[in-house]
């Protein structure tokens, strides 16, 4: 188990020394999947900045997941983007640029904690569309997360991270790109459906935000 935390270590370090990501969103996400029928909504809202596009932005989005079953979960999110151009970028002039988003999410839980695996690790993809300033924005993302909850008086802590692979193309950037970094996270559970979150993607650019979460 040491040489697996070791590896994983390592792994993060090297993500967080990467290419300039295209961190568009947090994922505030731990690798432990919904139960069956079980449902969570909250909101999430981050700010980040990119270094190829240049720009930085604000996001503000509502989200409902739903359990499956079998280790599998769904989310769909709806919100808002601000986008703050540099100055030259695209050909035109610095401002801020508003638009809206939507996006589906899905989550699979392939190990789950027992005592002789103590660590929960899963595999989750998405898509998110954009339409900012009447021009398009596409996001294609792909994470592996592996986390440990800890108790810790009466609240539960999980700490989280792991590699991620995005893809961003649409007309409203110059040129599509890949990109990939590490998320390191912690949610804090105070009851069985309450629970707050804080995130950074790492790597030359960052991401960083904050979720509040209502699981019923």
């Amino acid at each position: 188990m040491r040489r697996i935390q070791a590896v994983i270590f390592s792994l993060l370090l090297v993500l967080m020394a990467a290419h300039p990501a295209s961190a568009m969103y947090n994922r505030f996400a731990t690798a432990q999947s919904l139960n069956q029928g079980e449902m969570e909504s909250g909101i999430s809202a981050g700010y980040g900045s990119d270094g190829d596009y240049d720009y930085r932005y604000a996001y503000l989005y509502p989200y409902f997941k739903y359990g499956v079953g079998l280790l599998l979960e769904i989310e769909g999110k709806v919100g808002v983007i601000t986008v703050d151009k540099e100055l030259g970028w695209r050909g035109k002039n610095a401002g801020d640029d508003i638009g809206f988003l939507a996006g589906v999410e899905l989550k699979y839980q392939i190990i789950k904690e027992t005592k002789s695996i103590p660590i929960d690790i899963a595999i989750t993809g998405g898509y998110t569309a954009h339409l900012i300033d009447s021009q398009s924005l596409h996001e294609l993302d792909f994470a592996a997360l592996v986390s440990k909850t800890f108790n810790v008086n009466k609240f539960k802590i999980t700490p989280y991270g792991g590699p991620e692979i995005t893809y961003t193309n649409g007309s409203y950037v110059y040129e599509g790109k890949a990109d990939i970094f590490g998320i390191v996270g912690a949610q804090f559970m105070f009851t069985e459906s309450l629970s707050v979150a804080g995130e950074f993607k790492l790597g030359t650019d960052w991401a960083g935000g904050v979720n509040l979460k209502i699981r019923f």
